[in-house]
């Protein structure tokens, strides 16, 4: 027999018992047998008793818990998603919304749904991704923001569960990938920046335990080393208050940089703030950069130069491989485009 979902009355405000197949057999004057026979779509029934079974449980709001299905083989239909961001910073950065729009949009067309939950850790949310394979809450398991060392990952590979990592570098058993071309965007960025004629240029960072953060450093220490350019590196942590420390700290230095980098178009925004504060004209004696782009960026005065990707694409493209997990088919994928959008922020350093 099925076990349910505990439900939760309105009026009161108070918690009813748990509703149990028993409680529905009661109510519609049949046995517990019969209604596990109706609820399960099986023979052995007339249709006038199975019809009648079926409105008691859902007059009483009655649910299949998701063990129970797991226990019959039945899939969950569903894909986990946990973001293990600070809630401020995934409210205020448009890439979270358009790549759950896009992971969405693919999942819905096979009748897949996903659980978003968010947590305050990478501990937390291992924990999370236990739990819902335990319950059988999940088909499967995206993961964002791989680390250089991620222990997520370790965990999913232990377990054998189908997980597709968005930006990480697995593609064995169960764990697939979805490439993330970070180093050519920054390479997109700096080379915009170079031919402007820019030799002192800053890098705010995100969260550099990331790997796709650690990618962008890489390529941009190895860009300022090769051009000759002075290159500065501050981290954000993708919080806007540390991102004006940062830019305050840049403008500290003697030479200051005639540019800036910023991980995400909040922090961009934030370090627009502090130049203009303290005198600075953006793009006459700072050139500003996002690495994301949004609509803030085009109606932002200065507009914001940016590096366009379409995080819509990039959730397809996850929800694509986790789907060719599950089913064992083939899903078309778009092709993820980069480009950098000139905009105001950005010219020429002053003579």
């Amino acid at each position: 027999m099925s076990e349910v979902q505990p439900v939760v009355v309105g009026t009161s405000g108070r918690k009813r018992k748990r509703v149990t197949i028993a409680d529905i057999a009661e109510r519609a004057g049949v046995t517990s047998g019969a209604v596990s026979i109706a609820v399960n779509g099986k023979k052995g029934v007339s249709e006038a008793t199975r019809a009648r079974i079926l409105a008691v449980a859902k007059e009483l709001n009655w649910r299949p818990s998701h063990a129970a299905q797991a226990l019959m083989g039945k899939g969950a239909e569903a894909v986990g998603l946990v973001l293990a961001r600070p809630a401020h910073v995934v409210g205020e950065e448009i890439f979270f919304s358009r790549f759950i729009a896009g992971v969405q949009a693919v999942l819905s067309q096979r009748g897949y749904s996903l659980m978003l939950q968010m947590a305050a850790d990478v501990d937390a949310e291992i924990d999370l991704h236990a739990k819902w394979i335990a319950d059988g809450r999940v088909d499967g398991i995206l993961v964002l923001d791989p680390r250089v060392e991620d222990p997520r990952v370790e965990a999913l590979s232990r377990l054998d569960y189908p997980s597709v990592v968005v930006g990480g570098e697995t593609d064995s058993g169960a764990i697939r990938s979805v490439h993330v071309d970070n180093g050519g965007g920054m390479a997109l960025i700096l080379e915009h920046l170079a031919a402007l004629g820019h030799q002192r240029i800053g890098y705010v960072t995100g969260d550099q335990s990331f790997r796709h953060t650690q990618e962008r450093i890489n390529v941009f220490t190895q860009f300022t080393e090769e051009r000759g350019i002075q290159g500065a590196i501050s981290s954000g942590d993708f919080d806007p208050d540390l991102a004006r420390t940062a830019t305050g700290r840049m403008l500290a230095e003697t030479p200051s940089p005639s540019a800036i980098i910023y991980d995400s178009e909040v922090m961009a925004i934030a370090g627009v703030g502090v130049l203009t504060a303290v005198g600075q004209n953006v793009p006459r004696d700072v050139s500003v950069v996002s690495f994301e782009d949004s609509s803030t960026c085009q109606v932002l005065h200065p507009t914001l130069t940016a590096l366009s990707r379409d995080a819509v694409e990039l959730g397809r493209a996850a929800a694509g491989e986790m789907l060719e997990l599950l089913t064992g088919g083939n899903v078309e994928k778009a092709e993820q485009r980069i480009t950098v959008i000139t905009r105001e922020s950005t010219a020429p350093p002053a003579a």
